[in-house]
């Protein structure tokens, strides 16, 4: 056959490079969908995270709004700091996480969850047990759970809880660019190491750990090091700024002890540590928050001030003589609001009214309106900056842990007694959030002597103590 062209071979065809993968977007020229996934492990009883309060969800048993109300907490606190304001915080924050709908437009988050539950932890009606008698033992995890006790003048029964052992495998979906991506995955990684499923996270309930992967999800060990390494930077770095009421990572304080394997055994001894510095006997007299009674589970005279001033303030000094002057002095008003609490008036015989104390209190707090300074706003709610908890690292190991958030208190907050109805903090019964020990006054609890916050006081305490590695002081 005769060529056509004899003297011009045939070309080549033509060779080209691999095509890049095809992005994930969600429609034509959207943003880049990123897909985050990790299945994870309750490791404490859940108590709450239900839209009831004193309630489990039955059905939704981890619920879609509460995972990301946690998430956006931690994304705030690993990056609220390198915002100048308030707004521009929020402005970008509403962008991540969303915010209501407005005018101008939507408040859609870029990051979309999916839950499914592939085990459910068993449901716990049992009642809390706060000290242990002579047939039982005290509930552990008594100082976290004790607001799920039963109330029998009311006739309440125990508020339910899960038991250690919920799985669910959690499902990321970002819309947005990489970094959006990165923080997210950043914002979930604080979660699991320092958070936790529903309500009193900040004491240990409903920790989490990570079933398989874990060493995209938790580090190596409890060192600043080994964290830097898993979020890419130093998360508690000190601060250029100064916090606001959001609590930040940069600034915060970590101590932790040696890694145990069982979960609760960490988690209760990271419990202790708070209870012990509250109320615990042990120690000798002047270096234990509480004198110890004839009964471990009666103790006798508080060697805080705040039952002495409450004794002052409302007049009743006669069954116990006050150790403390009147001047008003909270300091334990630094671990959460409100504080609410009664006097014993009962004696070991069961006799009603046997001593002469006041009566039912509560200690809130108050701060200037804005442009008004001589009017204030009235506030119960105080969250606790202090972290109590079992810190999860690879290899199914769990750290005792003490994490101290890096946040400032309300510009002219004050601390003080509520009187009257509606209840109302009175003005002659405030003080300064971090004020310790009173003017004129000589602290009974050396661990408050010559200290200028709560947060030192205690974190000096627990490393003096219980020899605790401080991973960022």
């Amino acid at each position: 056959m005769t060529r056509l062209f004899p003297d011009h071979p045939l070309p080549k065809a033509p060779t080209y490079q691999e095509l890049p993968t095809a992005k994930s977007r969600a429609v034509r020229g959207g943003p880049e969908r990123i897909e985050i996934r990790v299945r994870l492990e309750v490791i404490t009883p859940i108590f709450g995270g239900s839209h009831q309060t004193r309630a489990i969800d039955k059905l939704d048993v981890i619920r879609v709004p509460s995972v990301r109300g946690h998430l956006r907490f931690w994304w705030r606190a690993l990056y609220a700091a390198r915002y100048e304001n308030s707004e521009d915080l929020y402005e970008y924050e509403s962008a991540l996480w969303g915010r209501a709908a407005i005018k101008d437009g939507g408040g859609r988050s870029r990051v979309e969850i999916r839950v499914n539950v592939e085990r459910e932890g068993i449901i716990d009606t049992t009642d809390i047990r706060l000290n242990p008698g002579r047939d039982q033992q005290a509930t552990p995890g008594a100082y976290a759970l004790w607001p799920a006790r039963e109330e029998k003048k009311t006739n309440t029964p125990a508020a339910p809880r899960r038991k250690p052992g919920t799985q669910f495998q959690l499902t990321l979906k970002v819309f947005g660019t990489e970094q959006d991506a990165i923080e997210v995955k950043n914002a979930l990684r604080a979660w699991i190491l320092f958070g936790g499923y529903g309500g009193r996270t900040r004491r240990g309930l409903g920790s989490l750990t990570v079933i398989d992967n874990g060493s995209d999800w938790l580090p190596t060990a409890a060192t600043r090091e080994a964290i830097k390494k898993l979020f890419g930077f130093d998360i508690f770095a000190a601060p250029t700024g100064t916090p606001g009421d959001v609590p930040w990572l940069p600034g915060a304080s970590l101590h932790v002890r040696p890694a145990e394997r069982d979960a609760q055994t960490a988690w209760t001894t990271a419990l202790d540590w708070l209870r012990e510095f509250r109320q615990g006997t042990n120690g000798k007299r002047g270096e234990r928050a509480r004198e110890p009674g004839p009964q471990p589970n009666r103790p006798s005279i508080s060697n805080w001030p705040e039952a002495d001033k409450i004794r002052h303030l409302m007049n009743k000094t006669r069954a116990h003589k006050p150790r403390h002057n009147a001047t008003p002095v909270w300091p334990r008003a630094g671990f959460g609001l409100p504080i609410i609490g009664q006097f014993q008036t009962t004696d070991r015989h069961g006799n009603r009214r046997a001593y002469d104390e006041p009566g039912p209190y509560e200690i809130r707090w108050r701060a200037p309106k804005v442009g008004q300074p001589q009017e204030f706003d009235e506030h119960d709610r105080f969250a606790s900056p202090l972290i109590v908890k079992a810190l999860p690292l690879v290899d199914d190991k769990f750290v005792p842990c003490a994490l101290w958030l890096n946040r400032s208190y309300p510009d002219g907050a004050e601390v003080g007694l509520a009187k009257g109805r509606p209840r109302k903090v009175d003005p002659a019964t405030v003080a300064s959030f971090d004020r310790l020990v009173a003017s004129g006054d000589t602290a009974h609890f050396a661990a408050l002597e010559n200290k200028t916050s709560l947060r030192r006081a205690f974190l000096d305490w627990l490393h003096t103590t219980y020899q605790t590695t401080v991973v960022a002081p």
